[in-house]
């Protein structure tokens, strides 16, 4: 359709050999994506509120609408000036392109109709004449058998093909008045009925034939006041079942659109005030809730979906802000306990590592005396596995003792596991070490 779209501007642009006119470009056509991009460009910003959007979009839809049209009847004119001519065959033809692209467009489908009728007319003028004729005849008759639209509608076509036709333009405004009450007759038997649209529709009908009678205008600010407030009636009985329903939003929408259509409600505006309220306060709960569960940052998405609905947003800004910092802080905490187990466990390594070094030191130290006193003591026959581990953990103890300075405790242990295994060298020479410490000796 775009295509096609832009065959006719460019058909539009450039006129028909008839009139010799030079050829001029083509202005782009504007998509409904480069408007949206020019519409973000003089700061739209972003649409949350999905109304907003419908709204939005509804309005690029029209100024779509809008250029089309003005495009169409751009081309139209170049069709009926190409029909005044007498170049049949070319304003059918553009009459059909514009009829592809708006199938309801009743000048192109008019126009069309009377070119392919004169086409190929062997006396074209006098052609014309009898086919004018004969839908002026038609024209009145149907105006004769009470059919007011159709024959205002027919009579309009003879006017639009010839417009010097003086018995038409006489008979049109004649059928203008009829059409005009006929209408209004027709809107008020809709607002009988109280099909108050209905009714409106056929007093605007009544107005665009008569634009400036004051009769008809007042029934339409009447009728249109009586709509807004049945609307608004009903948009808050929808609001209150909502409410009673427990259902929140739903209220708040429905007073909003309230609101929209009477602005100075009073009742609306304080049962949209106490809802809001509502909702805050339940977003504002949700928050706490999971700000004590220490899940900061949905806390905080619950707290920002609370601000549409705020009548203190500052105090909603202070609960992010304290989420925040408290965020800061944990994770502050989280570091210097990583921190401090790293260390500690550097430490222990350390640690580890010392008493290693000190008992090979002590194994080496009492292989040399061994060697120089004699062989080796054998360990003496009948000690119990468990005596035998029980003196090692004492013999540990002992290292951390001794590794500490405090050699009193590190010989008690060291006496223990001699005790426990009298065959436990390292445990011994423990004990001669410190007695060598304690003497002075090195």
């Amino acid at each position: 359709m775009k295509n096609t779209v832009l065959i006719l501007l460019a058909c539009a642009a450039a006129p028909s050999p008839s009139f010799g006119q030079a050829a001029t470009a083509a202005k782009p056509v504007h998509t409904e994506e480069s408007l949206f991009l020019n519409m973000q460009k003089i700061g739209l910003g972003a649409l949350d509120d999905t109304e907003e959007k419908k709204k939005f979009l509804d309005t690029v839809q029209l100024e779509k609408q809008k250029i089309q049209f003005k495009m169409l009847q751009n081309v139209y004119e170049n069709a009926y000036h190409l029909y005044r001519s007498g170049d049949y065959d070319s304003a059918r033809d553009m009459a059909a392109r514009i009829l592809s692209i708006d199938p309801n467009f009743q000048d192109a489908a008019m126009l069309m109709e009377a070119s392919t009728q004169l086409r190929g007319s062997a006396r074209p003028v006098l052609s014309e004449r009898v086919m004018i004729e004969d839908r002026f005849k038609e024209a009145l008759s149907l105006y004769q058998e009470g059919r007011i639209v159709e024959a205002h509608r027919k009579m309009e076509e003879v006017a639009k093909l010839a417009p010097n036709n003086i018995k038409a333009r006489y008979w049109l405004g004649r059928m203008k008045d009829n059409l005009k009450d006929y209408y209004v007759s027709k809107g008020e038997e809709e607002y009988v009925k109280r099909d108050l649209k209905a009714a409106l529709d056929n007093y605007y009908n009544a107005l665009l034939i008569k634009p400036r009678e004051a009769a008809i205008i007042d029934r339409i600010a009447r009728v249109e006041d009586e709509l807004r407030r049945e609307r608004a009636t009903d948009s808050l009985k929808s609001a209150l079942e909502a409410y009673a329903q427990g259902n929140l939003q739903g209220a708040y929408n429905g007073l909003r659109r309230v609101l929209e259509i009477q602005p100075g409600d009073a009742k609306a505006g304080k049962l949209l005030g106490d809802v809001k309220g509502e909702i805050e306060q339940g977003f504002i709960a949700r928050g706490r809730k999971l700000y004590g569960e220490r899940k900061y940052t949905e806390a905080i998405s619950e707290w920002d979906k609370a601000k549409p609905y705020s009548s203190n947003p500052k105090y909603l800004a202070q609960l992010v802000s304290r989420a925040r910092q408290q965020m800061k802080l944990e994770e502050e905490a989280r570091k210097r306990r990583a921190e401090e187990a790293a260390r500690k466990a550097r430490e222990e390594e350390e640690r580890r590592a010392r008493e290693e070094e000190e008992r090979r030191k002590a194994e080496e130290e009492a292989k040399r005396k061994g060697v120089a006193s004699g062989p080796i003591e054998k360990k003496p026959q009948g000690v119990s596995e468990e005596n035998r581990q029980a003196a090692q953990r004492h013999y540990m103890e002992g290292i951390k003792h001794f590794q500490s300075a405090n050699y009193d405790k590190a010989r008690d242990e060291w006496t223990i596991a001699k005790q426990l295994d009298p065959g436990n060298a390292d445990a011994e020479a423990g004990l001669k070490r410190i007695e060598q410490l304690l003497s002075g000796g090195r």
